[in-house]
């Protein structure tokens, strides 16, 4: 468990890859055509635009951005077929060499060089992504997942390793967490997973360096949901990581446990 929770990092502030545009003068919308380098079936599009919302009307972020991306579709011929052969809400990435495979939100973009296995960001909410994080086959030889011990105490180190990863040398800043759930299940493939779902927030004053402490006012920096799904097999300990703010996960939960539902890891044949 050291080995592979050694290796896991959070990613929120990596660099999304650098996507070309294709502008459309006579709509008025902006379509992104990013470099989807790892994805093997067929490339998506996505309709980027700035949704804005009072109190008297609001619309969830993903609803509106299909609505319009709907309509941009319908009335461009040319470009119906595509949108409907994307019509489904996820892709399937399958990883061969390593041993696993997962669906993801097929709107969301594969970021390099993010320190991990595979990284898919929302490009949207750049605070919401996903990751798989490997322990090294050369120093670990897990036999199943209740090696971690049961799933609280696989909660507990998960957690922990995320106040590592988040520790920081800024004065004035504070975390709080919690242990919101832990569980295991049996998938359709026969093997047991771990799910773990951890909250942290993190705080900071205002002003760190005032001498007195009602000049130093904390301040919440951000509220994120942080889940987990643990799973063993070629005696590696795999780590399905999902990431997104507190604020929309209420609105994107049903597609945040797809993911977590879909991660298998599979024997890998030499």
């Amino acid at each position: 468990m050291a080995s592979v929770l050694g290796q896991m990092r959070p990613g929120f502030t990596t660099t999304v890859d650098k996507m070309k545009l294709l502008s459309s003068p006579a709509s008025g919308f902006v379509i992104p055509l990013g470099p989807f380098s790892r994805i093997k079936r067929s490339h998506a599009f996505a309709v980027s635009c700035r949704l804005s919302s009072n109190k008297d009307f609001a619309v969830p972020r993903r609803g509106a951005i299909a609505f319009i991306f709907s309509s941009f579709i319908l009335s461009h011929p040319d470009l119906r077929d595509a949108a409907f052969a994307q019509s489904v809400g996820f892709r399937e990435y399958v990883d061969t060499f390593d041993g696993y495979s997962l669906k993801y939100p097929q709107n969301w973009i594969q970021v390099r060089g993010a320190g991990a296995d595979i990284f898919f960001r929302d490009p949207l909410v750049l605070d919401e992504n996903l990751s798989v994080e490997i322990s090294s086959p050369s120093s670990s030889r897990y036999k199943s997942v209740e090696d971690l011990g049961p799933p609280e105490e696989a909660g507990k180190k998960v957690l922990q390793q995320y106040l590592t990863e988040f520790m920081s040398t800024r004065l004035g800043v504070r975390r709080e967490s919690r242990i919101l759930t832990t569980a295991s299940r049996t998938a359709d493939d026969g093997k047991l997973y771990y799910q773990v779902e951890v909250n942290i927030k993190s705080y900071a004053n205002n002003n760190e360096l005032a001498v007195m402490p009602q000049d130093r006012v904390a301040r919440l920096e951000w509220d994120r949901r942080y889940l987990s799904v643990l799973g063993v097999e070629n005696n590696r300990l795999y780590e399905l990581r999902l990431q997104t703010p507190e604020k929309v996960f209420a609105e994107e939960e049903n597609d945040i446990r797809e993911v977590m539902d879909s991660f298998r890891v599979n024997k890998v044949v030499a």
